[in-house]
C-alpha cells in the first residue's frame, strides 16, 4: 500500500487565540491537527498541524506562515515562531493516538478512540467509536460537543437524517445509533467520505442504512434528489452555512428540523436573521465557550 510522509508544522498560542485557528484551518480544508495544553505556561497552548508533504512546496508553506501570522497580528523573526519537521507515515499514524482519550459528550455519548478498551463504568453510554484517519470530528470540539448534545435529546426512532460536512462520520454514526433508518452523509473531500465509510463499518459492522455522496452540497442534492428529510445535520463554517440555506429549506419535509454548529457567537445573529427569512422558525439557540449550535424548523404552512 502507498504510504506518504507529512511536515508537522508546530507554533504556541495564546489559550484565547484556539478558537480562531481552528475556524481558519476549517476554513482552509486542513483538519489535521491537534492542541496541547502546557503545563508551565496555563495560557499558551502548542498547536501541531500536519500536512501532506506532496501537497505542500515551499511556497505554499511559507503562505500558510503568513496567513496565520496575520491571523494572530504577529511578526515572528524568521525560523523563530514556526517549528517544521518531516514525519514519517507509520510515526503520524502512531503520534494522533497521544491526543486522544475517551470523551463524554452531553449526558450519553461516549467517543471512544478505536484502540482503546472500554472502561466498564461506561457501559451504559451511547459508544461511538472512531478511527480519526485523516478527517476529523471528534466531539471534543465545541462544534461537534454542541451538535451531540442537541442529537441525544431528539427522537430519531425511523427518520431520514442528512449529514452535511461529514468529516469523520461522528455525526452519522450518532444518529444511526439513535435510530434513523437512513442516514445520508455528504463531504466534498473523499478522505471524509472514506473516514464517514470506515468509522460507520467500525461502529455498525456495515454500511446499511447509510449513503454517502462526494461533492458539493448544492450540487450533490440536485444531482441525486435528496429531499424529504426528517433532520439536517450541519456542523461547518457560518460562511459555508449562509449559501446553502435556501437548499437546506428544501431539503426538509414539513416540520423537518435541521441543526447548525460550527458559528461563532459574533456570528449567530446573521445566520439567525437569514433562517428567519428562508421561512426557517428559530427553536433553540445554545453556545459553549465562543460557539453556537442553532436548531430550526420548517412550517408546514409558512408565510
Amino acid at each position: 500500500m502507498e504510504t506518504k510522509d507529512w511536515y508537522k508544522l508546530t507554533f504556541l498560542i495564546e489559550s484565547d487565540s484556539e478558537e480562531i485557528i481552528i475556524w481558519k484551518l476549517n476554513d482552509l480544508g486542513i483538519f489535521s491537527f491537534s492542541f496541547e495544553y502546557l503545563i508551565k505556561n496555563e495560557n499558551k497552548k502548542e498547536v501541531n498541524i500536519w500536512l501532506p508533504i506532496d501537497d505542500w512546496d515551499e511556497s505554499s508553506r511559507s503562505g500558510f506562515e503568513k496567513i496565520i501570522s496575520k491571523l494572530l497580528n504577529i511578526n515572528p523573526p524568521k525560523n523563530k515562531f514556526f517549528e517544521w519537521s518531516i514525519i514519517k507515515e507509520e510515526d503520524w499514524l502512531t503520534s494522533w493516538k497521544k491526543y486522544w482519550a475517551p470523551e463524554l459528550v452531553g449526558n450519553h455519548f461516549l467517543i471512544l478512540p478505536c484502540w482503546i478498551n472500554l472502561n466498564k463504568k461506561f457501559k451504559d453510554k451511547q459508544i461511538i467509536k472512531i478511527d480519526p484517519g485523516e478527517a476529523f470530528g471528534t466531539g471534543s470540539h465545541p462544534s461537534t460537543y454542541l451538535c451531540l448534545e442537541k442529537m441525544e435529546n431528539i427522537l430519531f426512532s425511523d427518520k431520514k437524517v442528512l449529514d452535511i460536512g461529514s468529516g469523520s462520520g461522528i455525526l452519522s454514526v450518532a444518529a444511526r445509533l439513535l435510530g434513523a433508518n437512513e442516514v445520508c452523509a455528504v463531504d466534498n473531500d473523499y478522505l471524509a467520505i472514506n473516514s464517514t465509510k470506515s468509522n460507520f463499518q467500525l461502529n455498525f459492522g456495515n454500511l446499511n442504512k447509510l449513503n454517502t455522496y462526494l461533492g458539493s452540497f448544492n450540487e450533490v442534492i440536485f444531482k441525486n434528489q435528496l429531499e424529504q428529510f426528517d433532520f439536517v445535520l450541519c456542523n461547518i463554517l457560518a460562511e459555508v452555512i449562509k449559501g446553502m440555506i435556501p437548499n437546506i429549506y428544501k431539503c426538509l419535509r414539513n416540520n423537518g428540523e435541521v441543526i447548525f454548529s460550527g458559528i461563532l457567537n459574533s456570528q449567530k445573529d446573521e445566520i439567525i436573521k437569514i433562517l428567519i427569512q428562508h421561512d426557517l422558525k428559530l427553536l433553540d439557540v445554545s453556545t459553549r465557550k465562543d460557539w453556537a449550535c442553532i436548531s430550526a424548523q420548517k412550517a408546514s404552512n409558512p408565510t
